[in-house]
């Protein structure tokens, strides 16, 4: 019997939305709220906004692009074998943990938990596809494996947290978005 995997073209468009998606959210909560300052402040502090718009957007936002990103992290894991599939699992993981962001908002128990769960598996997802695209000969792709987490490390370590923070989750978007144009044309 012979095993058919379909197109992961789906699940790369999921994940086209759910980097598009975060992108607007971040910049219609930081808009929404002018105390908030990039690099400066967390981006949970989004989440506990005076500002409602800012607070409602920012914790909806995270848990409607987690949902996403588990989705897209489920099929890419469905679809491929190998590091790719540890990328997909782990990316799914990370969603979960990012739904949950929004769901306990800086200050909550739990939120600390959940953010600094997001990060790791986050970044092991993306070393994983770095590896499976150098091993497939992409290079470009495991070029922005390589600069969204080396980019990440060297903000925190030489700025701050928050600016690490902050850089680490636009590689996170620039990650996505170019990890998911893989699957649509890949």
């Amino acid at each position: 019997m012979t095993e058919v995997k379909h197109s992961a073209a789906g699940f790369g468009a999921i994940g086209i939305f759910a980097a598009l998606i975060f992108s607007v959210v971040w910049v219609v909560a930081a808009s929404a709220d002018p105390s908030w300052t990039f690099g400066s402040d967390a981006l949970s502090d989004l989440g506990v906004s005076k500002v409602d718009t800012a607070k409602n957007v920012f914790n909806y936002g995270c848990m409607i692009t987690g949902v996403l990103l588990l989705i897209y992290g489920a099929g890419k894991a469905y679809r491929f074998d190998g590091a790719e599939c540890a990328s997909g699992t782990l990316a799914a993981l990370a969603g979960i943990c990012l739904a949950l962001i929004g769901v306990f908002p800086s200050g909550e128990k739990l939120h600390i938990l959940f953010a600094l769960l997001f990060f790791v598996l986050i970044a092991f997802a993306i070393l994983s596809a770095g590896y499976a695209d150098s091993k497939a000969g992409r290079l470009l792709n495991a070029a922005v494996c390589a600069c969204v987490l080396t980019a990440a490390i060297i903000s925190i370590a030489a700025v701050s947290v928050p600016m690490g923070e902050a850089i680490g989750v636009a590689g996170c978007i620039a990650w996505m978005f170019t990890d998911s144009l893989k699957l649509v044309f890949g």
